[in-house]
C-alpha cells in the first residue's frame, strides 16, 4: 500500500534527448509511444502528505527525467513533502539557467535531492555510449548545477567500455573539481551484447561496435547465464520440483520484498523496470498473459495507487508466477532478480 512503500520509481517520461544503443527506446523507436505525465498526475498519486523516507526516483526504461517540462515542479511538490528526490539523467539537456534553478531547489534542501549524472567517458568519449549528447551543452550543465547546488549531492557515474577507459581519471577529476561524488557503474547487458552505435554526420554516419572486456565486465555474468540455462531447461523438460524451489526462492523482488513500485510514462504500475521492459517489448508474451487480470488492471488513469496494489495480482499472483509451470509465469523474474538480484548493476564507488 501506498503508506508502506520505500521507494517510487518515476518515469516521468519517455522522450530522451539521447539515443544510446543499448536502450530498449532506441532499438525500438518505431513502435515508441512519447508519453509523459503531468505535475497534477503526480499530485493525483501522492496527494499532500509526509513522504519522509521515501525515496523518488526519476529514471525510467525509456526517457530522460529532465526532458518532462514539469520536472522542477515535481521536485519542488516531492521535497516539499519531506520526499528524497534521485535522479538519473545524461544531463545533455535544458538550460544553464534551469539547471541553476534544480541547483537552488539543492541548496534549500540538500537532504532531499540527489543526482547521477550518467556521463560515460570526457569530452572525447561520452558521446560514443551517449549519442546525440553534446560535450560542450553537458558541460555547461554540470557546471550550473554545481555552481549554486549542495555539496555532495551530485555523482559522476561512469560506464566504463574499452573505448573510455582512458577518460577514466579525467572524468574523476572533474567530478571532484565540481564537489561530485564518482563511481564507475557495469551493467549486465553490456558485460552480455557488444553495442552498435552509429556516429558522425547526418548523411555519413559510420558504424562503431561498443565492447566491454575484461575487469570492465560484470562480476556475476557467469551467475547469469546458470539462470539463462535453468530457463532453456524448464521450457524444454520437466524440472525437478526441488531445483525450482532453490531458484525461486533466491529471488529478490522489488517490490514484494523490498517496498518498491515502478510507474511507466503512460501511468501503468508495476513491480520493477524489468516487467515494465518486458511489457514495452512484449517479452515472453507478458501482454498477452496479463491481459487475463482485464483491462487497464494496472492502470493509474482510473485508479489509485492503493486500488492497484489490492489487485490479486499483487496480492498473490504475482508471488506464484515464479514458479516455471505457473500460466502466468514471466522468465524474466528469474533472470533479473533471482541469486539475490545477481543481474543487476554493480556501482563502484571511488574513493580519494
Amino acid at each position: 500500500m501506498l503508506k508502506d512503500l520505500k521507494k517510487v520509481e518515476l518515469e516521468i517520461t519517455s522522450d530522451c534527448n539521447a539515443a544510446c544503443p543499448g536502450c530498449a527506446r532506441t532499438q525500438n523507436i518505431d513502435t515508441l509511444k512519447v508519453n509523459s505525465f503531468s505535475l497534477q498526475d503526480l499530485q493525483r498519486l501522492f496527494p499532500v502528505d509526509d513522504y519522509s523516507g521515501v525515496e523518488f526516483k526519476f529514471c525510467g526504461v525509456l526517457g530522460d527525467p529532465i526532458v518532462n517540462p514539469d520536472c522542477l515542479e515535481m521536485t519542488r511538490y516531492l521535497v516539499s513533502c519531506g520526499g528524497f528526490v534521485h535522479f538519473s539523467t545524461n544531463g545533455g539537456y535544458n538550460t544553464a539557467e534551469w539547471w541553476e534553478e534544480l541547483g537552488r531547489i539543492s541548496a534549500e534542501n540538500p537532504d532531499n535531492i540527489f543526482i547521477h549524472f550518467c556521463i560515460d567517458g570526457h569530452k572525447e568519449t561520452n558521446h560514443i555510449y551517449r549519442v546525440n549528447t553534446k560535450w560542450n551543452i553537458v558541460k555547461r550543465n554540470i557546471e550550473a548545477y554545481a555552481k549554486v547546488a549542495a555539496k555532495k549531492t551530485a555523482a559522476w557515474i561512469f560506464i566504463v567500455f574499452d573505448h573510455n577507459e582512458h577518460e577514466l581519471e579525467i572524468a574523476k577529476q572533474h567530478a571532484e573539481s565540481l564537489g561530485f561524488e564518482f563511481a564507475t557503474r557495469t551493467g549486465m547487458r553490456n558485460s552480455y551484447h557488444d553495442w552498435v552505435t552509429k556516429l558522425g554526420k547526418k548523411d555519413k554516419k559510420v558504424e562503431q561496435i561498443i565492447t566491454t572486456t575484461g575487469k570492465k565486465q560484470h562480476s556475476k555474468v557467469n551467475v547469469v547465464k546458470e539462470l539463462d540455462d535453468f530457463i532453456e531447461e524448464y521450457k524444454s523438460t520437466k524440472v525437478e520440483e526441488e531445483k525450482i524451489i532453490s531458484v525461486t526462492n533466491s529471488i529478490v523482488c522489488k517490490y514484494i520484498h523490498e517496498g518498491e513500485i515502478f510507474i511507466a510514462n503512460d501511468l501503468t504500475l508495476w513491480p520493477c523496470c524489468f516487467l515494465w521492459d518486458s511489457a514495452f517489448k512484449n517479452k515472453d508474451n507478458i501482454l498477452e498473459k496479463l491481459s487475463t487480470q482485464g483491462d487497464s488492471w494496472n492502470s493509474l488513469k482510473d485508479k489509485s495507487i492503493d486500488e492497484v496494489l489490492e489487485h490479486p495480482w499483487y496480492k498473490k499472483l504475482l508471488v506464484e508466477s515464479w514458479h516455471p509451470y505457473n500460466d502466468l509465469h514471466l522468465p524474466r523474474c528469474i533472470k533479473t532478480c533471482a541469486k539475490n538480484k545477481a543481474y543487476h548493476n554493480e556501482i563502484l564507488w571511488q574513493k580519494d
